[in-house]
């Protein structure tokens, strides 16, 4: 398997699973649906968004490349902790700029992944964005010739 869907389960494994538990605590003393699933199912939206400009998806859209697991886990772990408002580690807001530049970076270099365990079809995707150009001319009024008007 390429490709893994990033489940509450994976996100609370390790030191990861007191936040989780505030989380849904906090969401119930306020009276309010758990975010969980929310904050999991947005991250892996981004994720499968900045993959899509150079990869086919996998038809299951709860699903991300394996290599960007631990990236998923991250970032909703951050989502997390700010809906507790719980302060990010010096280390934690290092990492995330880093993700960050990552995420940039497979947006910008299109970088290759995992082939997906079930490809999906071209209508999942959009095409690139290729522009036709129709013509051509001689610009008229340009920077020089105005002489910065």
């Amino acid at each position: 398997m390429n490709w893994t869907t990033v489940t509450e389960d994976l996100v609370k494994t390790g030191k990861n699973s007191a936040i989780f538990a505030s989380v849904q605590s906090l969401a119930a003393a306020r009276g309010e649906a758990d975010p969980v699933p929310e904050m999991v199912a947005d991250v892996t939206a981004t994720l499968r968004a900045c993959v899509s400009s150079g990869n086919r998806l996998d038809q299951d859209a709860t699903k991300i490349p394996n290599s960007l697991k631990g990236l998923a886990i991250r970032m909703v772990t951050l989502r997390l902790k700010d809906y507790i408002e719980m302060e990010m580690s010096p280390y934690e807001k290092g990492q995330a700029d880093a993700d960050r530049g990552y995420l940039n970076r497979i947006n910008d270099e299109k970088i290759r992944f995992e082939t997906p365990d079930a490809p999906a079809g071209a209508a999942e995707m959009q095409a690139d964005n290729a522009v036709e150009v129709a013509s051509t001319g001689k610009r008229l009024l340009t920077r020089n010739k105005l002489s910065g008007l």
